[in-house]
């Protein structure tokens, strides 16, 4: 399969499922910034 049809596809799920994009995506961001954070201590 082609990268571009897989980014296509991926594109609609993204659009179609907003919820679980966003909570996703806040989840990433927070695990992130704990890393960080923790990082920063030590």
């Amino acid at each position: 399969m082609k990268p571009s049809k897989i980014l296509i596809i991926a594109w609609e799920n993204m659009t179609q499922r907003k919820l679980r994009t966003s909570l996703t995506t806040l989840g990433v961001v927070i695990g992130i910034t704990a890393i960080i954070g923790l990082a920063s201590l030590g």
